[in-house]
């Protein structure tokens, strides 16, 4: 699992969230793990003069010993900003590393797609499971290719995320598409499987919240924001 904040704001970033969610990356209360120390990314539109420009950036570095965290967030100013930023906390080891930080990145026909994901999903989902790719990345690719049969993005992110329930533990998502006619858009998937979580770490952990000022986040970015927070609808696709 990971740590995730999605948003559509105006003008710039809270540096407010952003320091929650290096916090909660650092120490995570809710975690067995404690902290998630593998990699972080972030995509990030902006509208400046009636036209976009994309920030996009991935480390292998733990977001809380990356100096560029805090001038990527500088220079993150616009009229309209549609953004996600996500702290890794990989499954397996052999899979980190820059390759494997979030979001990932492909072209679907007239779409840009960058996508991160908080959970796991079992490999035996997929078509070919041994090929040394995430879960995360070939949730990407099922998307891409329904997208590629001409479905609309947010029915193929749909699609993709009913399909992958049941073998999941969690699917908590975002997925930003754009293209040059319409601009970006954000969608924001939340579903968790109580059935498979691991009884050493608080239910907690998996759950996403907003509130209500165009801002969605995990549950430890809440615990060190100190705001009243509403949780999302369990399975709810959420276009922010």
């Amino acid at each position: 699992m990971c740590r995730i904040l999605a948003f559509h704001t105006k003008g710039e970033i809270s540096k407010e969230y952003v320091n929650a969610l290096i916090r909660a990356s650092r120490n995570d209360i809710f975690s067995k793990y404690g902290s998630h120390p593998d990699g972080w990314g972030l995509s990030i539109f902006l509208k400046r003069n009636d036209k976009w420009k994309v920030i996009y950036y991935r480390s292998e570095d733990p977001i809380y010993e990356d100096p560029n965290i805090s001038y990527l967030i500088d220079i993150a100013k616009g009229e309209d900003i549609v953004g996600v930023i996500h702290a890794r906390k990989a499954g397996r080891k052999f899979l980190t590393g820059l390759s494997h930080a979030h979001p990932y990145y492909m072209r679907a026909n007239i779409y840009d797609l960058y996508f991160a994901h908080n959970g796991s999903v079992s490999r035996t989902s997929f078509k070919d499971s041994n090929r040394p790719f995430t879960d995360s990345y070939l949730i990407l690719e099922e998307i891409k290719t329904l997208i590629e049969s001409n479905m609309s993005p947010f029915d193929a992110y749909a699609i993709t995320l009913d399909k992958l329930k049941d073998c999941s533990t969690s699917l908590n998502s975002s997925l930003i598409y754009y293209n040059k006619k319409e601009g970006p858009s954000i969608l924001i998937g939340y579903y968790y499987n109580r059935n498979r979580l691991s009884k050493e770490t608080n239910e907690e952990y998996y759950k996403l919240y907003t509130d209500n000022k165009r801002y969605i986040f995990s549950s430890t970015i809440k615990y060190y924001l100190g705001v009243d927070a509403e949780e999302l609808i369990m399975g709810s696709i959420i276009h922010l």
